[in-house]
């Protein structure tokens, strides 16, 4: 481990990604204790890398609120980009709303407390872009919780535009349709991504799930989530719903205006006798002018193709086998659309293998579907088949995946293991894919162990074991596999895992056992040749 960086000393190590590590460090000269997020050598390299950096850095350093992370300095040292920024005790949002601790009136003081750092950002004329559970960190003061936004690193500043006209940035469950089908922001936007956490903290589950992306960016677009059962807003207004509903339109012209209006509503919803907003009506699909479903035209109808030519060229990479199979929101992702001959999905830690996607939510007939909420009306004057013919057809549902064969498993933990060093999060998807399905499979666990430890996620090691030994695999069977042998070798170099996660692990496998050999961060040039 790094001893220093700049003028920082590096104190411990509290977390790790593909693209590089956190560490908590001191400031010697006034005492102050800073987090240091790095990007690895390798990554480095690459000049998107840098200037993605160099933007938080630009668009964090010029806010300064309460609510927001501070950042102190960017910098280059022996190599190794850093950002030295704001110490926040506590936990990021999503391990919150994981482990289900945030009572309903806790959960819309939370996001009031982003919504008011977000009116600041928007202020300075800085969007954020990428407004998700794990970019928010809470900690208490007292019976209270504070929060804090961070990680500005795909922020935008007004009259700035560094991606490009064509390239969606973000996490794709909680971004806005408009921004989808557009590729134009704004801070209502950002507010949308707002909406979508609160659904997830009172319901228990995302509002706009699907097992590809395709059905994600569609439900996105056309659907509406389901509505929040009563004893879902248990201690708030029983007419949060109301609150929901305007925060999640899909026209953003029926959405909060700005983030103070937002935070204002979220604190008066905190009261239980909270009537509600004044002429609210439910959440609604936009008009076909904004946003078109995205399914093909009927037949014989001319439709103007620009500006939806993003939502086609999104379809055509998906029909080409371009799409990877999306489970984990919390993975940011960037979708270059700029080519619509040669499509592209990257994710913001490097490229992603994409294995072999499962459908999109097929369409029952050669005509498209109208938005899920379109009404028609009938003049006196329409006859029974006119009506017939003008009257909406039912939105396709995404059908359950069907079962993985073995050699459709075994094509999926080789994505897996490839993607172990440069995308964990997208190897751990594929082994819990895997597992579902044959949940007697070693090398799934074997696989999916190395993925939480690429992570970070070192308290989940053992139940992986458990898991394993209760459908009768042991945790032994895992020595085959290459990949699990060079994580027991770093482990063994490095310490990283608490000492009772690392006793647990040794009660199964005794380190002091395997054969010298290249670990995990060696094995980026040179694989082993079983994973």
């Amino acid at each position: 481990m790094l001893q220093k960086l700049g003028r920082f000393d590096l104190l411990k190590r509290l977390g790790q990604g593909a693209m590089g590590e956190v560490y908590l460090g001191l400031d010697p000269a006034i005492g102050r204790e800073v987090a240091l997020k790095t990007i690895h050598r390798e990554a480095a390299q690459g000049l998107e890398a840098r200037e993605r950096f160099a933007r938080e850095a630009r668009a964090a350093g010029t806010l300064n609120h309460p609510n927001l992370v501070t950042i102190h300095e960017f910098g280059e040292d022996q190599g190794v980009l850093y950002l030295a920024m704001e110490f926040v005790p506590g936990v990021d949002l999503e391990a919150m709303l994981r482990d289900r601790v945030l009572a309903p009136v806790e959960a819309l003081d939370v996001l009031a407390q982003v919504c008011d750092g977000l009116a600041y950002a928007h202020q300075k004329g800085v969007l954020h872009r990428d407004i998700k559970p794990s970019n928010i960190r809470v900690r208490r003061e007292g019976e209270r919780l504070h929060a804090k936004v961070m990680d500005f690193g795909i922020a935008r500043v007004a009259g700035s535009d560094m991606t490009g006209t064509g390239t969606l940035l973000g996490t794709f469950g909680y971004m806005a349709p408009e921004y989808i089908t557009t590729g134009q922001p704004d801070p209502r936007s950002d507010l949308f991504a707002v909406g979508v956490i609160l659904y997830e903290a009172l319901a228990g589950r995302r509002p706009f799930e699907g097992e590809t992306t395709a059905t994600i960016l569609y439900r996105l677009v056309n659907e509406e989530p389901a509505p929040l059962a009563p004893d879902q807003l248990q201690g708030i207004s029983p007419q949060a719903h109301l609150l929901l509903a305007k925060a999640l339109a899909k026209d953003p012209e029926q959405r909060f205006q700005n983030a103070e209006a937002m935070a204002r509503v979220l604190r008066e919803a905190m009261n239980p006798s909270w009537a509600g907003l004044p002429g609210s009506v439910p959440t609604r699909a936009m008009p076909r002018s904004a946003v078109p479903p995205i399914v093909p035209p009927v037949h014989g109808q001319r439709r103007t193709v620009w500006p939806w030519v993003a939502v086609a060229t999104t379809l055509a990479a998906l029909s080409a086998g371009a799409w990877y199979q999306f489970k984990s929101p919390t993975a940011s992702k960037l979708i270059s659309l700029a080519s619509p001959a040669a499509p592209k999905i990257i994710t913001l830690d490097g490229m992603m293998p994409a294995p072999p996607p499962a459908p999109p939510a097929p369409v029952a007939s050669s005509q498209a579907p109208p938005a899920p909420e379109a009404k028609v009306e009938l003049k006196p004057s329409v006859g029974r088949a006119t009506a017939a013919k003008e009257a909406p057809r039912p939105v396709p549902v995404a059908k359950a995946q069907p079962k993985l064969s073995e050699l459709e498993a075994s094509e999926l933990l080789n994505e897996a293991a490839k993607g172990l060093v440069d995308q964990p999060r997208g190897s751990l998807d594929r082994c819990d894919r895997v597992l579902r399905d044959h949940p007697l499979n070693p090398r799934a666990y074997a696989l999916k162990t190395v993925a939480l430890y690429g992570l970070g996620r070192y308290q989940e090691l053992p139940g992986v074991l458990d898991a394993g030994k209760e459908q009768g695999v042991k945790p032994a069977q895992y020595l085959a596999f290459g990949a699990f042998q060079a994580m027991l070798r770093e482990e063994r170099r490095e310490r990283r895992l608490p000492p009772e996660v690392r006793e647990s692990l040794l009660a199964e496998l005794p380190l002091g056992t395997l054969k010298p050999g290249l670990g995990l961060r060696q094995q980026r040039l040179q694989r082993p040749s079983r994973d």
